[in-house]
């Protein structure tokens, strides 16, 4: 049985979703990449869509300060495992791509990652 607390999750903006989930995602790749020089996030379908105005960006800088973040807003590509996702990249000082990591926010503010990825749709917008 899950705690209350796993159930229950006070964070930041309206949706846990678009806050935390990024938040947590953003907090374990800036740990797991701790000598990159910046970072940069793509956000898909959902998180790209609505992302801003339940300050998914505010979450994601806020988890990467003091190092910078680029955010990009793709709300045309859809995701086949599911439409909140997100694809991080360590960067250099250069701005060369020293990791990358695509995970998705599943509701409840966890973030999940798939082993087995297959490439993004575009469509026209």
């Amino acid at each position: 049985m899950e705690s209350i607390k796993k159930i229950f999750k006070i964070g930041n903006g309206p949706s846990s979703s678009h806050t935390m989930a990024p938040r947590t995602a953003a907090l374990d790749f800036a740990a797991r990449n701790p000598h990159a020089a910046g970072f940069s996030v793509t956000l898909y379908g959902s998180l790209a869509a609505t992302g801003k105005g339940h300050f998914t960006d505010k979450a994601l800088e806020n988890a990467f300060h003091p190092k910078p973040v680029e955010i990009a807003w793709d709300y045309t590509t859809v995701l086949k495992q599911h439409p909140n996702g997100m694809e991080f990249r360590a960067l250099n000082n250069r701005g060369v791509v020293l990791d990358t990591w695509l995970t998705f926010s599943i509701g409840g503010g966890d973030p999940v990652s798939y082993t087995h990825l297959t490439l993004p749709t575009t469509y026209p917008a």
